[in-house]
């Protein structure tokens, strides 16, 4: 990757990754409810489904209403009794929302969701700030190199 396409600031790589991951959750948000219950099922869903916000694809600072509004959503879509040919697959997805739901209705629990999530962005800025600090440091080095073997 030549210096011309990193991002200038490690806030700037952040965005960008952020913006394609909420392209990606965009699209995604729109799926059947058999994908939906693919979404909810898939390898390391157990990993995923930890983040509630990840659950009913929200953003983390949206207000209550719309929280409630998106569950509802969710659950009617993967609910057991309109996936009768699922049903199994189709409870467990319905109990993975729901769980999701109950995590951000309450104030103290969704306050602590917010806290680690902050800390996460944080700590991904952090990192991204660092590689791309160890990445300039290495073209300049390589580039005194070259120089010395003049």
């Amino acid at each position: 990757m030549s210096s011309e396409q990193l991002p200038t600031t490690s806030k700037e790589s952040f965005d960008d990754f952020y913006t394609e991951v909420k392209e990606i959750e965009k699209r995604d948000s729109v799926l059947t409810s058999t994908q939906q219950i693919d979404r909810l099922l898939r390898p390391g869903s157990t990993y995923f489904n930890l983040n509630p916000f990840e659950v009913l694809q929200i953003e983390p600072d949206i207000p209550i209403d719309q929280i409630k509004k998106r569950y509802r959503q969710l659950s009617i879509l993967v609910h057991p009794d309109k996936n009768q040919d699922d049903k199994e697959r189709a409870q467990t997805a319905f109990e993975i929302i729901n769980r999701a739901w109950k995590i951000l209705e309450n104030d103290l629990t969704r306050k602590k969701c917010l806290d680690v999530y902050e800390e996460a962005k944080e700590r991904t800025d952090h990192m991204v700030s660092y590689i791309h600090s160890t990445y300039i440091v290495e073209k300049i080095m390589s580039k005194q190199k070259m120089w010395w073997n003049i």
